[in-house]
């Protein structure tokens, strides 16, 4: 791609912008309050475009184009799942999050569990958003490359070291309205590359329907005990149910900007707000994958049954190529930003929702780092967690060489090992009230150890082929659950005082006299 001067244009007035709404912030920042939770007086609907532009990543944006291109229609099944989303997250995590006097949602672990669990579940965290931070430059960065033919790792340091100035500055006040800048390109750069594919070849969308139902992408299975299906309506369904109560639960990204609200009924809109323009944003991505697809169709003029297999080769860079090659100087510059914009919007987030955990679970929680400022503390912590996201990238990079892997398959498989476990971990806390500190560790365990064993059963058994990267979420909860469950009878139960408010019903009163809070459940001020 030959950036042309409106291009450059385009970039610039953006980068610029991040940077202006970074240097507002930067002068309210007084407290660690208003870096981590700006007062709690953001509003509704900005903090539920903000999820949305933080959970729908580059990976997201280029991934869904290219797994339609591939695939067919089969990923857009998760969206059903939100039937579901909605009330279990606004009847159970909301009210719940929203009446703790919390900054970190790892302090409701020590309240209901113990000190030993609320550090491994904020270290599980850390652990976690790292890869997803370097999977999120990577992805960016190898867009970005195959436009532009720049140097990937200069792409990976740019992205990381632009995005660590103006979260380290503006704290999450900016990383929101950034945040909603940045869904603007996103939602404008879905909406113009179909109407731009319907200009350029003169058929719409009933006539790309029909090239791509021919090409045999419109059929999903909608159930099937064979875990080997990469693909089925029920599978998606709930991979994509667990994945969000798992995130919104137990997620310090997503939870986090829920606690900027001012009241559990505002966190609720924000939760109406994020599921509708995520399922419109997703809708929106399928839609491009469908008209590129006709694109390339019309372009190549080859037989149907060539299409798909060449076509299928080179998925995941169709997007990038055709913002590259296609686009009029100007709008081909925005369309490049809104993948920028994609990746930072999520980096800046991770960033800063790291900072918070390290500067509440770790350094306040144990009285590290008196001698300087907890503001100046939590700044620096958000410019370590950039520098290891620019390393992770780069790792990420070299392992990418090695496997077949489309962005999809990188995205479930790598991203996802701790989502569900974690996410036990608090459902666990909230629905078992036998269920204490021991027993939901034991469940955590047998739940990781099952991720890993989806996740890289064929490296790791030798088999021919993986299981579904549908099952992972699924599967690894709910073992997670039943471990977790059991286990519960034969370890030491919670004290009352642990369930208080942080379950939904107490001991019962003769179970509860005879518990006393053992070590391992005994509650610590935080």
């Amino acid at each position: 791609m030959h950036l042309h001067f409106l291009d450059f244009v385009a970039i610039g007035v953006y980068f610029a912008s991040l940077f202006v709404i970074g240097i507002y912030f930067s002068k309210r920042q007084t407290s660690t309050e208003t870096y981590f939770l700006a007062e709690r007086k953001m509003p509704a609907f900005l903090v539920g475009i903000s999820v949305v532009a933080t959970l729908v990543s580059t990976n997201t944006y280029l991934a869904t184009p290219g797994e339609t291109i591939k695939h067919g229609i089969g990923f857009f099944s998760l969206t059903l799942a939100y039937i579901f989303v909605i009330p279990t997250v606004n009847r159970f995590v909301i009210p719940l999050l929203m009446r703790l006097p919390v900054t970190s949602v790892y302090e409701y672990v020590e309240k209901r569990f113990s000190p030993g669990t609320r550090t491994l579940a904020a270290s599980i965290f850390i652990l976690t958003r790292l890869i997803w931070i370097g999977l999120i430059v990577y992805t960016a960065s190898l867009a970005t490359t195959s436009m532009t033919g720049w140097s990937m790792p200069l792409v990976i340091c740019a992205i990381g070291i632009s995005t660590a100035y103006y979260t380290t500055i503006g704290g999450i006040g900016a990383v929101i309205w950034t945040d909603f800048l940045q869904f603007a390109l996103l939602m404008g750069g879905a909406v113009f590359i179909p109407l731009y594919v319907a200009w350029q070849t003169g058929a719409g969308p009933l006539a790309w329907w029909d090239v791509f139902s021919k090409a045999g992408h419109t059929t999903v299975p909608v159930f099937s005990l064979d875990p080997l299906v990469r693909i089925t309506v029920v599978g998606m369904i709930l991979e994509s149910f667990v994945w969000n109560i798992c995130t919104h639960g137990a997620d310090q990204v997503a939870a986090q900007r829920y606690l900027t609200t001012s009241s559990a009924e505002a966190a609720k809109r924000s939760v109406w707000t994020f599921s509708i323009f995520n399922v419109g944003l997703i809708a929106l991505l399928m839609l491009c994958g469908v008209s590129l697809f006709y694109f390339k169709f019309h372009q190549a003029n080859i037989p149907m049954q060539e299409i798909n297999s060449w076509v299928a080769s080179k998925a995941d860079t169709i997007l990038p190529e055709f913002i590259a090659t296609q686009l009029p100087s100007g709008i081909a510059g925005l369309l490049l930003a809104a993948l920028l914009a994609a990746a930072m919007s999520s980096l800046s987030s991770g960033m800063n929702s790291i900072s918070t955990v390290l500067m509440r679970d770790f350094v306040q929680r144990f009285g590290f780092g008196k001698s300087y400022s907890e503001l100046t503390l939590a700044r620096v912590f958000s410019c370590i967690t950039g520098a290891c996201g620019i390393v992770t990238a780069i790792w990420i990079t070299q392992f990418m060489r090695s496997k077949d892997w489309n962005l999809v398959d990188l995205m479930e498989r790598v991203n996802h090992l701790f989502v569900a476990p974690l996410g036990a971990l608090f459902f666990a806390g909230i629905f078992f009230r036998r269920v204490g500190s021991l027993a939901v560790i034991v469940g955590f365990v047998m739940g990781a150890l099952t991720s890993f064993a989806i996740s890289f059963g064929r490296e790791i058994f030798g088999t021919s082929q993986s299981i579904s990267f549908m099952w992972i979420l699924p599967a690894s909860f709910l073992v997670s659950m039943i471990v977790a469950y059991i286990a519960g009878f034969f370890f030491p139960p919670p004290s009352q005082k642990q369930l208080e408010g942080m379950s939904l019903r107490p001991l019962p009163e003769e179970l509860a006299m005879n518990t006393q809070p053992s070590t391992s459940s005994r509650t610590e001020s935080t």
